[in-house]
């Protein structure tokens, strides 16, 4: 490994802690029925499913230390959501476009028959994104904090941004907000869990997608 390569994360962490994003005055919704209206749609993609790290990390951070060590090997054996299955049939339906912009490195969504476009660099803290020139909407599954470049571009392209996102996770049995900071005025945010939402969208667009595989 090069000196330039082992430098990375330290000059990303040398710029100091991130400054928080300003939230604007996005909207509410029960479903992503408005994005109908703005399709095709492009995906930028988190995590689909709850995520329970924070936690996990302040209960017990010697136990999921082991589990981050070996969480390539997780990543391996996992398989693709029906959220990815979703999005696999929306794409083959021509309902989106492109590929997901991914920050995640367990390469579900390829799996799932999607092009991944990986984000989440060292070296470049707004990742050029191949943005097409059909689409009307950005569609962003599970995605909290400093990941606000790729919808700032999209908005800069007048491109509706929508979010899907529970915003606050479980601790103690008790419900903790955790409102997502990069929202802005005209942005549509569905406060929900991934699967039942885009399961939801192909109900409404008539779009059937496959059970999940049994190999």
């Amino acid at each position: 490994m090069t000196r330039t390569v082992r430098q990375m994360p330290w000059n990303v962490l040398s710029g100091g802690i991130r400054v928080k994003d300003t939230r604007g005055n996005p909207s509410y919704a029960a479903d992503l029925g408005e994005l109908k209206n703005y399709l095709p749609f492009q995906v930028e993609l988190g995590c689909p499913q709850k995520d329970t790290l924070v936690k996990e990390m302040l209960l017990d951070a010697t136990a999921k230390a082991d589990e981050l060590v070996a969480m390539f090997r997780i990543s391996f054996l996992a398989r693709p959501t029906a959220a990815h299955r979703a999005l696999k049939a929306l794409h083959d339906a021509g309902h989106m476009v492109g590929p997901v912009f991914q920050h995640n490195f367990d390469l579900l969504a390829a799996r799932a028959g999607l092009t991944e476009c990986f984000v989440r660099r060292y070296d470049q803290k707004i990742p050029p994104v191949p943005f097409l020139a059909e689409a009307k909407a950005l569609l962003v599954i599970g995605l909290h904090a400093d990941r606000r470049s790729i919808e700032k571009r999209a908005r800069e392209r007048g491109m509706k941004v929508f979010f899907v996102d529970t915003e606050g996770l479980e601790e103690f049995g008790q419900y903790l907000p955790y409102p997502l900071e990069g929202p802005q005025d005209g942005d549509v945010v569905v406060r929900a869990e991934a699967i039942p939402t885009l399961v939801e969208l192909c109900r409404q667009l008539g779009v059937e997608f496959p059970p999940r595989d049994s190999r």
